[in-house]
This record gives structure tokens, sequence and C-alpha cells, in this order.
């Protein structure tokens, strides 16, 4: 009785400290913007608070010192986009190395992950005002990585095999996933052997996700700034294009007709960004159709739930997909705000 009762406290705990998390990065993501822009000293003590607590957040965090990147690409100032990339990516490099104890080089990779993607990105956006083109081009940019992974390592899936048997070992303490029978650890090898082979494409479905998010942001904050809404309408319109969708069938083809890995990797590359375009159409269904707030917040409860999951990124990216070669938009009636 006494384990049940710990187990709904600490789980009441849990709940409260997230949304306790979850309410100072809302406040964070919209009031920080203005403050941050009005100087050069306000905006290198925003930039180490962003830092501190995307590191708070790791890996989950980056996006907030991408963001602020795009934002100062856009922005023009109070300091430059590239001197801000230089600084968040040193900070970042020197907790890395020394509070998580990763080693300098993969430090220094996983700062330049996060700082010059954002960077690029957001001096292109800033030239070529299309958030599409800045969308298509950081997912070729994520399909390039994959191919200079397989082409320069002899054994990728090899790199992560270390990280994935801890990872299973811990699971296998824990009794969450195995058990000490002979067939559990045929299971179990099967399990690190997997995750393994796509380590690779999740890495750089992540940092595709990463840099876009880092771009969203930026403009949001860009519209805070100059009190203007940016983000909705081009967000809205967001899309892959017939090119990306064609390499997305190739790709497919290539891992079941072939067992390719770097087919498999491009094609987990592929899918997440037709996942954005689902959500894309998602936000433009909801504001065609003039509905509430709570009609947006469900199937975002139902991505993030869990169980659902798997069903809701399967649903967004087979929409993201079809809608480069049949616009749905289309189909989709007027706003209210823009009828009469």
């Amino acid at each position: 009785m006494q384990t049940g009762t710990d187990g709904l406290m600490a789980l009441i705990v849990a709940l409260a400290i997230m949304v306790m998390v979850v309410s100072c990065a809302t406040l964070l993501i919209k009031n920080c913007a203005p403050w941050i822009s009005a100087s050069a000293p306000r905006a290198y003590a925003g930039a180490v608070g962003l830092t501190v607590f995307a590191m708070a957040l790791m890996p989950f965090g980056l996006w907030l010192v991408g963001g602020l990147i795009v934002l100062l690409a856009l922005r023009g100032g109070p300091v430059s986009d590239g001197r801000m990339a230089g600084l968040l990516g040193l900070i970042l490099a020197l907790w890395l190395h020394s509070a998580a104890g990763v080693g300098p080089g993969p430090a220094l990779l996983i700062a330049a992950a996060a700082t010059v993607p954002a960077l690029l990105l957001g001096r292109l956006l800033l030239r070529s005002g299309s958030l599409n083109l800045v969308f298509q081009l950081a997912t070729l940019g994520a399909l390039g990585f994959v191919l200079v992974v397989h082409v320069v390592l002899a054994d990728p899936p090899g790199v992560w095999r270390p990280l994935v048997e801890r990872v299973a070992g811990e699971l296998d303490r824990m009794g969450a996933v195995m058990s000490t029978t002979g067939l559990a650890r045929v299971q179990e090898e099967n399990f690190i052997q997997a995750s393994a082979e796509r380590m690779w494409g999740v890495v750089s479905w992540l940092l595709l996700l990463t840099a876009m998010i880092s771009v969203f942001l930026g403009i949001y904050w860009q519209g805070r700034v100059e009190h203007v809404t940016r983000l909705a309408a081009r967000f809205r319109e967001l899309s892959a294009g017939r090119t990306l969708a064609a390499f997305a069938v190739l790709a497919l083809a290539g891992t079941v007709m072939f067992r390719s890995g770097l087919a498999a990797d491009a094609a987990l590359v592929l899918l997440g960004a037709f996942v954005l375009q689902g959500l894309a159409l998602l936000h433009a269904a909801h504001y065609a159709f003039g509905l509430g707030t709570a009609w947006l917040v469900a199937p975002y409860a139902l991505l993030f739930g869990g169980f659902t999951t798997a069903i809701m990124l399967i649903a967004l990216a087979v929409s993201g997909f079809v809608d480069n070669w049949y616009p749905l938009r289309r189909w989709l009636p007027v706003p209210p705000a823009e009828r009469g």
C-alpha cells in the first residue's frame, strides 16, 4: 500500500515539474526576444541564459540556441549572428566536455551541429525570404550528411554499437525490456543490431528537426520584436516539393529491394521532413476551418501520447508526402478571417 502511495506521489511530483518547466519555457520563448534585441549586453546575457536553459533540456533544447542565431541573422543586430554562433558554440562545447564528460572532438561536433546549420539557414532565409527553400535545402543538407557518413565510414553502424549495447544493458538490468532467457538474449542482440543500423538516420533527422525548429523560433521571435505575426502563414505553406518526394520513393525502393543502409537512413530523413509538412497541413486545416485551439492541441497530444505516436507519425508523413503530388491545401475552404 505504501509503495502504491509513493508511486502516486512520484507521478504527481513529476507532472508538477513538467508543468513548471513547460510554463517557464513558454514565458521564456514569448518574452525574451524583445529584451535580447534591445542592446549588445542584453544579447550576450540572454545568450548565456538561453544556453544554460538549453543545456538543462539536453539534448532537446538546442533549438533555443539556434533560434537566437536565426533571430540575429534576420534582425541584423545588436550582435552579429556569426559572432553569437561562435560564442554559443564555445559555451556548449566547454559544458559538454567539462560537465557532461564528452570528449573534445564529439563536444565540438555537437556544438557545431547546434550552431552552424542555424547560422547558414538564417542567412539563407534573410536573402531568399523563402521558408520553403530553407526547408528543402536543410533536408538536402541532412541527406548529404547521411551520404558522407556512409562514404567515409567503413562501418557506420559500428560507431553506435557500443552506445546501444550500454543502453540495452541498462534496460536489461532494470528488467524493462529483456529477461535472462536464451531467447531474450537473441532478441536483445537483434535490438542492438537494428538500433545501431538506423542511428545515423535518426541523428540526421534530429539535426534537421533541430535546425528547422531553430528557423521557426527565429521567425517567431522576429515577429515578436516587430509586433507582426510572421511565422503562422509561412509555416502553413511549408512544402518539401516533388523532387524530395521523388527521392523518398527511390530511398524506399532501395531499402526494400536492396536492403541498403544508406537508402534506409535517407528514407528516415525524408519521412521526418514529410512529418513537418504534415504538421503544416494540420495547421492549414485548423486555420481554414476556423477551429478552436483544442482542435489543434488534440493532435499534438496524440503525437506525443506514447501509444498513439507511431500512428500519428505515419499519418502526418503520408499526408505530407501526398501533398507534394496532389496539393491538399487546394481543397481547404477559404478561412473565416479572409472571407468577405
